[in-house]
């Protein structure tokens, strides 16, 4: 499966997982085999803290740098790392750069 994301529809979402400010989703969702999305968070903007129940999530920096809080430590984040939160776990993810922020993330539907 091949997918484009400047073919998928940005949404804008405020708030997301209950975090700041205004970010953007493209997503493809797939019921049986799980979702992939690409957000789009200016500086300043965050995922708020939330528990994978159900799945995990595997989250590549494509570009910028922030901050991730996963469990009870908070790391710095930066383009060319990954974010893995398995099931049970949880996250969020700051922008704290002055530049924009790009995340891909991979949440494969648990078995």
């Amino acid at each position: 499966m091949i997918l484009d994301f400047e073919n998928i529809s940005p949404v804008s979402v405020e708030h997301f997982k209950g975090g700041e400010g205004t970010l953007t989703l493209r997503k493809f969702d797939d019921p049986a085999m799980g979702a992939v999305v690409r957000l789009t968070l200016p500086p300043h903007t965050s995922i708020g803290l939330h528990t994978h129940e159900g799945n995990c999530e595997v989250v590549y920096v494509l570009t910028g740098e922030g901050e991730c809080l996963y469990d009870e430590g908070c790391y710095p984040i930066r383009s060319g790392m990954v974010v893995y939160c398995p099931e049970h776990h949880s996250h969020a993810i700051r922008n704290t750069g002055e530049e924009t922020m790009e995340l891909l993330g991979v949440l494969p539907k648990s078995v």
